[in-house]
């Protein structure tokens, strides 16, 4: 388990529903007690305009109040990396990019800020997780999300928060994970570092 979470509130800021059960199971299993700790969703977009949108128009001010702001509150930010040339670097630099244009210094390690960046969408990792272990790796630019569309977000969440533990003392835990996937969990690990 992450060290000191527990003292933590955290606003999650996703583009849907799915994203958010999966990171509220994930913390959950990490030590956040989810109706105390985990504050509520905002309105999801339902259609309307795409969740990359959503997530860049709602970033600086959730930035500006919860990641630096507060000084028990963690900011998660769920995007997802949609076209098939970006990577979930370029995704931290675009968010980067927008606080430094609302006149803010850019990301700093003292940030309360975990960047989760699933590529193509979350359903891909629910794809993975779904295996049965030894897991196979995954194209991360197929599309699972009609397939995985009734998954148990939360359960995938805690299931992903398990092989995280499990894989801080057995580098094969996660073997053939997505990499989206790994980096989130590296950024993860370096954000509990600091806390």
């Amino acid at each position: 388990m992450a060290r000191n979470l527990e003292k933590y509130r955290v606003r999650v800021l996703c583009e849907d529903k799915a994203q958010y059960s999966f990171i509220r199971g994930f913390l959950t299993s990490q030590g956040i007690e989810s109706d105390r700790r985990i504050l509520p969703c905002r309105d999801l977009p339902e259609g309307t305009q795409s969740g990359e949108q959503f997530v860049r128009e709602h970033f600086v001010n959730d930035f500006r109040e919860f990641a630096r702001g507060r000084e028990n509150v963690l900011l998660v930010v769920v995007q997802d990396i949609d076209r098939a040339n970006r990577s979930p670097y370029d995704a931290r630099n675009e968010l980067n990019a927008l606080v430094q244009s609302a006149g803010m210094n850019g990301f700093a390690e003292t940030d309360k800020l975990l960047l989760v960046f699933p590529k193509r969408n979350i359903e891909t990792w629910f794809e993975w997780l779904l295996q049965t272990a030894p897991r196979s790796p995954i194209s991360e630019v197929e599309d699972f999300k009609l397939r995985n569309i009734r998954a148990k977000s939360s359960k995938l969440g805690r299931n992903a928060s398990d092989l995280y533990i499990k894989s801080l003392s057995d580098l094969t835990a996660c073997e053939n994970a997505p990499d989206s996937l790994a980096n989130a969990c590296e950024n993860f690990r370096a954000l509990s570092e600091v806390l």
